[in-house]
């Protein structure tokens, strides 16, 4: 197949019009008219796990992270995000971003999380219309299987997304009862109020911030409707995606590339002081 016809086809589960104003998913890299059989998967376009890419043969990468979150106006190889490109341009590889267009997608990074907790009933927190007939948006709000404690709802965050040093930290009265409750990939510290507005027992997300944080839970106590909190680290919210993303595009191009994911944690922390 050319790349031309994966990328079309990998949009037409991921459409780029999902995408946050500020974004700019899409192919960043790569030539259209170029044979494209084999997929290589990772949550960052880091210097390791382009040469990961590169050793494989890999045609394209698919990557959730951006190359650039700003603008650039020079990609010397000395420079991070320079090396990736110079990695994967002189290995034919291409590299294609989905960024909030997958966090707000069916079967994208929030429904993964979902699907690892076993949420039932979910719905997005944001609607932005549907996806090949379901329902798309930003965030997820659902219902455990079982009300349990938010102690317990936090080790089974813990438990369910992948592991790193940061584990699932947890704010709260720690035997308050959790049954509904929100979820966004990534950092969600600007969606704290919406999880407030809809009113759910617990908010799961990354990168929370202590002002933020803490408003929130004053804010959810005052309306007599205490909001637990759980965050995770960022590689943990969102590299379930993975789970449906390889199976997704592999059954969307009908069995005509082959897919890999990347065996590298790009999480960036090694060690908590405790």
């Amino acid at each position: 197949m050319k790349l031309k016809e994966v990328v079309e086809a990998i949009e037409e589960l991921y459409p780029l019009w999902l995408k946050e104003d500020w974004d700019f998913p899409g192919l960043i890299l790569g030539d259209g008219e170029k044979e494209c059989r084999k997929i290589f998967f990772a949550l960052d376009p880091a210097e390791k796990t382009a040469m990961e890419a590169k050793e494989w043969g890999s045609d394209l990468m698919v990557t959730h992270h951006p190359l650039f979150f700003r603008a650039v106006h020079r990609l010397p190889s000395t420079d991070p995000h320079g090396k990736v490109a110079s990695i994967l341009l002189s290995s034919g590889c291409a590299l294609w971003v989905g960024h909030t267009n997958v966090d707000s997608a069916p079967r994208g990074t929030n429904d993964a999380i979902c699907s690892r907790l076993g949420l039932l009933n979910t719905e997005p927190m944001e609607g932005k219309g549907e996806v090949n007939g379901l329902p798309a948006g930003m965030g997820r709000v659902g219902e455990l299987e079982r009300e349990m404690s938010l102690e317990e709802f936090a080790d089974l965050c813990r438990e369910k997304l992948p592991k790193t040093v940061q584990g699932a930290k947890m704010a709260g009265e720690a035997k308050m009862k959790v049954k509904r409750v929100a979820v966004m990939s990534g950092a969600g510290d600007s969606f704290l109020d919406k999880a407030i507005d809809l009113g759910v027992d617990a908010f799961l997300t990354s990168d929370l911030r202590h002002h933020p944080a803490l408003d929130a839970m004053e804010k959810a106590k005052a309306l007599g409707r205490p909001m637990g909190l759980i965050d995770v680290s960022h590689f943990s919210s969102e590299f379930p995606w993975f789970d449906f993303a390889l199976q997704d595009i592999k059954n969307k191009l009908e069995s005509r590339v082959e897919c890999r994911l990347s065996s590298l944690c790009t999480d960036p922390w090694s060690e908590i002081f405790i």
